[in-house]
């Protein structure tokens, strides 16, 4: 495996930082210099991530005062990583809740089994959760994964609340890439009332299909997000 760039390394060794809350809202980062040292790098390697950083408004520059970590107030989904939904939202496990409303062994409606490869009829477990951002609903999550994959799964307690977490953790299956759409939709009465919001309240909507390399499609989902956290897409040419 090809290593990574020392920018994309203190990039995502400070986003968990402040993801974990060991950087918490408000708090200043050291100099450029301070981290350069840290890391063993350049100034201008630690200003391409702390750049980064600050273009998904995880951190905030105050001319003549410092970087600083922003408010939560701002909360924005990334979608450009594949990892768990706190990853996703930029905040630390202690700031979200699980709500586990269906895990099931189902029989899917044909769109699924068509994007998942498998058989008519050819069972698979389903997972709807509700995902709370500090102690607020947040989005939907309708998960479908063949049942091969992962029998146990329609039992088995999800590892902090991560669907991702466990399928590495638990069952080996590493996570490689996906491919997704995004839309708008209107809340239906079943996801206003899961998400707290009037029926017809726009919502994002994100269908993702989740590979693993050698054993193809792993997850077919879709989740509904409420409007106040929208999607933060980096673009890189």
């Amino acid at each position: 495996m090809a290593r990574l760039p020392m920018y994309e390394v203190i990039y995502r060794d400070l986003d968990q930082q402040i993801s974990r809350g060991t950087l918490r809202p408000g708090d200043r980062l050291p100099s450029e210099g301070e981290i350069a040292e840290h890391y063993g790098v350049s100034r201008m390697t630690v200003r391409q991530a702390v750049g980064r950083l600050t273009d998904e408004r995880r951190l905030l520059r105050r001319r003549g005062a410092g970087t600083f970590v922003a408010d939560h107030h701002a909360t924005y989904r990334k979608v450009h990583t594949l990892g768990p939904f706190h990853e996703d939202i930029g905040r630390g496990d202690t700031a979200i809740a699980t709500r586990v409303h269906v895990q099931q062994v189902a029989e899917p409606p044909e769109h699924v089994s068509d994007r998942l490869g498998i058989k008519p009829r050819q069972k698979v477990i389903r997972l709807l959760r509700v995902r709370d951002v500090d102690g607020r609903p947040a989005a939907i999550q309708d998960s479908w994964i063949p049942y091969g994959l992962a029998p146990a799964l329609a039992q088995e307690e999800l590892l902090g609340g991560s669907l991702y977490r466990t399928l590495v953790d638990h069952f080996g299956i590493s996570l490689t890439w996906a491919e997704q759409e995004v839309s708008a939709a209107a809340a239906s009465a079943e996801q206003a009332a899961l998400l707290q919001v009037q029926p017809g309240t726009p919502l994002i909507t994100i269908t993702r299909l989740t590979h693993s390399d050698g054993t193809g499609p792993v997850e077919f989902a879709r989740s509904w997000t409420r409007p106040e956290y929208p999607l933060f897409i980096r673009l890189e040419r």
